[in-house]
């Protein structure tokens, strides 16, 4: 890549069993000047709160959760978790936030997506109409 460290660093789901030494990687490759940032995603409110001040032992902030994130899925306004990224000064970095694609303008009720999209697009549209 032509860099000495990476802007952002992230883990990308929750484990169930060994999230803090995930954690302390995160923050080894800070203190090592591998990356500049790290984040995580799919992190709920309370892991993103735990994983934040195990971090912050370490002096490294959390700098992001990515999480699933449109006007078509705003749960994270609902259950908190938006709420406690702000509160904790993370950063949402929003994935499918054109609602896996729904709000393109490229689907239709005459032209909806293939696979697992295309039952969420028939209920969306139905809705719609």
């Amino acid at each position: 890549m032509g860099r000495d460290s990476m802007e952002l660093y992230q883990v990308h789901f929750p484990n169930a069993w060994s999230n803090a030494e995930y954690w302390e990687g995160l923050a080894d490759c800070v203190e090592l000047g591998l990356v500049e940032n790290v984040g995580v995603s799919n992190y709920g409110a309370d892991a993103v709160e735990a994983c934040a001040a195990a971090l912050a032992k370490r002096g490294v902030p959390l700098f992001s959760n990515q999480i699933q994130y449109s006007l078509l899925y705003p749960f994270a306004e609902q259950n908190g978790l938006k709420a406690k990224c702000d509160e904790l000064g993370v950063r949402v970095l929003a994935y499918s936030p054109l609602g896996l694609g729904l709000l393109s303008g490229k689907y239709s009720s005459d032209k909806l997506p293939s696979g697992p999209r295309a039952k969420l697009a028939k209920a969306f549209f139905e809705d719609d109409a």
